[in-house]
């Protein structure tokens, strides 16, 4: 009996405390790129891009580029910028723009197969002052048709320099 007593207390208080996680906004700022996520994601470094940011189901790649540097390839808008980006990752995506008040970015969808595992991608680029941004959001390919207003609403969030 103090068994079954045992075991019944310890599955409301392990139902009470994953009932008692909340989820709140978190940002995040590296490399002049400030978003707000949530808390699930945790940031880490790693050698591909000066932000990463990961969770469970999703992944945030951040990282910029100099207008000047940029220029001598004839890459001077944010239009050419966001081409010249699909292109170079052998993407034929379609490239869409945002433009909400003083939000303005570029961004496509795209998918990629890495070890065997098949992947979907937001592609966003901004402009800062002096810099080009080039950010993406992940999660697995079934996901990203159900994942893409939440990653709109997060893009939203973003703040470059």
């Amino acid at each position: 009996m103090k068994k079954l007593l045992f075991l019944v207390v310890l599955v409301f208080t392990l139902f009470a405390l994953v009932g008692c996680t909340v989820i709140s906004d978190k940002e995040f700022t590296a490399a002049g790129i400030t978003i707000t996520l949530d808390n699930t994601f945790t940031q880490k470094e790693v050698v591909q891009a000066p932000l990463y940011l990961e969770s469970l189901d999703h992944i945030f790649i951040g990282l910029r580029e100099s207008k000047s540097s940029l220029f001598a390839y004839g890459i001077d808008t944010l239009a050419e910028y966001t081409q010249a980006v699909i292109s170079n990752a052998g993407h034929d995506s379609e490239v869409l723009t945002f433009n909400e008040g003083e939000i303005t970015f570029m961004y496509a969808y795209y998918e990629a197969t890495v070890e065997d595992q098949d992947f979907g991608y937001m592609l966003i680029c901004m402009e800062g002052a002096d810099y080009f941004y080039t950010m993406n959001f992940g999660c697995l390919e079934k996901n990203l048709d159900g994942n893409k207003d939440q990653y709109i609403d997060w893009v939203k969030t973003i703040i470059v320099a």
